[in-house]
């Protein structure tokens, strides 16, 4: 399958890893051109939208990692017309949608208007038509050790839950922390759930499906080489990782990267992935390059359903109690 095949020799082999016949069943669809980094895939009133996080800097070639973020942009574009239809939040990144009931809830950290990478706050915006936008309210305040980055949130089985990468010094740096709420305002941390405290992690996300938490995360294979993998859970606690062999997507060496970096770049990296069901596949999204400065927005599918796909990294693994 091409969208593990480059990497597939570098997994077997490690403690996790299962031997056996499985196979990566995404079918890969190509990159998009695009610096995107993080995308959130998702349907609202039987159309099929992309919230991206764009950084005003790639619009002036040259400019500094970090520069013009106080105009950086949350943003709504409509895939079918392939327009942007609302910008609900500027000066904020590492945004993410979530739909409930009728209306989209966008998530992103303030950036305030120091230094790039110095998020202390999480907001949150929500509408019923994704033109007219609520004003912008806190829900999740970092501790005064610590920063925030991505941020993701899903349905449970009794409330909802949000993850948020912090690097908060306990751990390494990206360290997942998880929350619950009964309204999507007020957040409540979840005693002992955390993900990533024993190794490097990043760029999540969190799906809830069948009885389980899926977390999608970034491994890190060394020499700035990183690929996404996914781990389940069914408290938020104690998490079980997919085989090592069975990453959801990882990069082609071949691949050169986006026209933001230079030409003899090559691929190390799969990131950031989300997906949504749509039109009876499962949309995926996600960043190749090199994880420097811009991404390289990739997409690719799945003849099925979210909940089938994330099941098929367990299949024949043995459940941890």
């Amino acid at each position: 399958m091409r969208l593990v095949a480059p990497l597939i020799a570098l997994c077997v082999g490690t403690a996790s890893a299962v031997a056996d016949d499985w196979t990566n069943p995404i079918r890969y669809l190509g990159k998009l051109g695009s610096p995107l980094v993080e995308v959130t895939p998702f349907v609202f009133q039987d159309r099929f939208y992309l919230l991206e996080n764009w950084q005003k800097q790639w619009e002036h070639p040259g400019s500094p990692d970090g520069d013009l973020i106080e105009q950086d942009e949350i943003r709504i574009r409509d895939m079918a017309e392939d327009r942007v239809v609302s910008t609900p939040l500027v000066g904020h990144g590492l945004g993410m949608a979530f739909v409930h009931d009728g209306r989209v809830y966008v998530f992103g950290g303030d950036w305030g208007t120091g230094e790039k990478w110095q998020i202390t706050q999480i907001e949150m915006v929500s509408s019923d038509d994704l033109i007219h936008w609520t004003d912008p309210v806190v829900v999740l305040e970092a501790e005064p050790q610590e920063k925030f980055f991505n941020v993701s949130v899903c349905r449970g089985p009794e409330n909802f839950v949000l993850l948020v990468e912090s690097n908060d010094p306990a751990w390494p740096t990206f360290t997942f922390k998880y929350f619950t709420s009964d309204d999507l305002l007020e957040w409540k941390r979840v005693p002992g759930a955390e993900y990533g405290r024993d190794k490097y992690v990043g760029g999540p996300a969190l799906y809830h499906e069948g009885d389980w938490f899926y977390t999608l995360y970034l491994q890190s294979l060394g020499k700035r080489r990183y690929e996404t993998r996914v781990a389940r859970s069914k408290n938020l606690v104690d998490w079980q990782d997919a085989p090592a062999n069975r990453p959801v997507a990882t990069f082609n060496p071949e691949n050169k990267v986006h026209p933001l970096r230079p030409d003899d770049i090559r691929e190390t990296n799969a990131s950031d992935l989300e997906c949504c069901y749509w039109d009876g596949k499962t949309r995926i999204y996600y960043t190749g390059g090199d994880q420097r400065f811009a991404g390289d927005l990739q997409h690719a599918e799945y003849d099925g359903t979210p909940q089938e796909l994330l099941e098929h990294f367990f299949e024949g693994v043995e459940t941890r109690p």
